[in-house]
């Protein structure tokens, strides 16, 4: 069963998620970060894969995907991986500092919900970790990005039959096509899926954990599959 922590309540000497100074804000951030975090959200992005775009016409799809279909929908990210953000997720992952996932889940909720990709699934995916990362890590953060969306949009976490069947271990130092290669039959849907799914993650890096995961997900009965992300790499 996954661990969900409870939602956070701040003290009035909490210190700033970034900048570690005292804070009373309820968002986890001081006057000065907050500005410099709002300034990362309501980028245009390519409702297809997520990166930023120059114009800021809703509906949008870039150059590449115009001429390169990908096997979901529609794709959500809050905010392109800067340093502070990255910094937020190493230490949700890597230090499991629990303290900052309510900024993690309302920043990934406002932008599903103003997306003009956004479209209300039946279900919530969470990037499913093997067996044996899972126990490393001890728990999955997507799984957690999934709770916040849960509560916020009414909507069921699958939580059973679709698993990451290959360790596959970190991809972050490999190339796109190493990756896609490394991805191949990693994940299997052995359960009913719903019509409508839209899978969870941390970070969008090349797409290719997504599109493997999707295209699992689209030969196991699911008939549209979109990718929520909290960050996209740029």
């Amino acid at each position: 069963m996954e661990w969900i922590p409870a939602r956070r309540g701040r003290w009035f000497d909490a210190p700033c998620h970034l900048c570690r100074r005292d804070t009373v804000d309820p968002t986890g951030l001081c006057v000065d970060c907050l500005v410099e975090w709002r300034a990362l959200l309501g980028r245009p992005r390519c409702i297809s894969c997520a990166l930023t775009l120059a114009d800021r016409g809703e509906g949008m799809t870039c150059g590449a995907c115009s001429a390169r279909p990908w096997p979901f929908d529609g794709v959500v990210s809050a905010v392109d991986l800067a340093p502070s953000v990255r910094e937020l997720v190493h230490r949700l992952k890597y230090g499991q500092d629990f303290s900052v996932l309510p900024l993690m889940q309302e920043t990934l909720v406002d932008a599903v919900r103003g997306s003009p990709a956004f479209v209300l699934p039946d279900a919530l995916v969470p990037m499913p970790l093997h067996p044996a990362q899972r126990r490393r890590r001890g728990f999955n953060q997507a799984w957690l990005l999934a709770d916040g969306l849960r509560r916020a949009l009414d909507r069921p976490i699958l939580k059973r039959g679709v698993r990451r069947v290959r360790d596959t271990g970190s991809l972050t130092m490999q190339s796109s096509r190493d990756r896609r290669r490394a991805l191949k039959g990693a994940f299997a849907a052995d359960t009913e899926l719903p019509r409508r799914v839209a899978i969870v993650d941390d970070v969008l890096t090349t797409g290719a954990s997504a599109r493997a995961l999707a295209t699992e997900l689209r030969r196991g009965g699911a008939e549209s599959v979109a990718v929520w992300s909290l960050a996209r790499t740029p």
